[in-house]
């Protein structure tokens, strides 16, 4: 589990992700915690994040997490790596706050737990995030926690992306 000031970021296990599937009332149950339907703006995404769980487990903590307001007990959003980090330890982040939970420095403070985290680790190198190619609420975020844009890429759907990154030693400087 990834602790900030006002999250709980929890790694989100089969368990979790079956329960998930099945109703968000049971997950909800068993954390103790209220899951409104709004938590995320793609939920099609648990089931193929379950899929990939599912036929990888040792990928659990360089995963998805679901983020959790401590104060309100209540489900917020979603997160985590795309998967463990590479050969030459670079790994990569991604984060959805809630609409009903934005431009209250959540997303910030999630990146930074997560960038946090990463670093907590001697083996990574950087962090890198995607972004869409304008200027955004995401880039926002980014930018706050002094990751620098490093270019224009392409996705594997041949998209244009910007590139972000933030290195152990800018991290460690600031």
């Amino acid at each position: 589990m990834i602790q900030t000031p006002r999250l709980q970021l929890l790694p989100c296990s089969l368990e979790y992700f079956e329960l998930l599937l099945q109703s968000n009332d049971h997950l909800a149950d068993l954390l103790g915690i209220t899951i409104p339907d709004t938590w995320t703006e793609y939920p099609e995404m648990v089931l193929v994040a379950y899929d990939k769980l599912r036929n990888d487990p040792t990928l659990l903590g360089w995963f998805f997490y679901l983020v959790v307001h401590r104060n309100d007990k209540t489900l917020i959003g979603a997160g985590g790596f795309k998967g463990r980090p590479s050969a030459d330890g670079v790994v990569e982040m991604g984060y959805e706050i809630s609409h009903d939970y934005r431009e209250q420095g959540l997303g910030t403070e999630m990146a930074e737990g997560l960038i946090r985290f990463a670093f907590g680790h001697s083996y990574v190198k950087s962090v890198i995030a995607h972004t869409e190619e304008e200027y955004n609420a995401s880039i926002k975020i980014l930018q706050k926690v002094g990751m620098k844009f490093v270019g224009a890429v392409k996705n594997k759907d041949g998209e244009d992306l910007w590139k972000w990154e933030i290195t152990r030693d800018q991290f460690s400087g600031a």
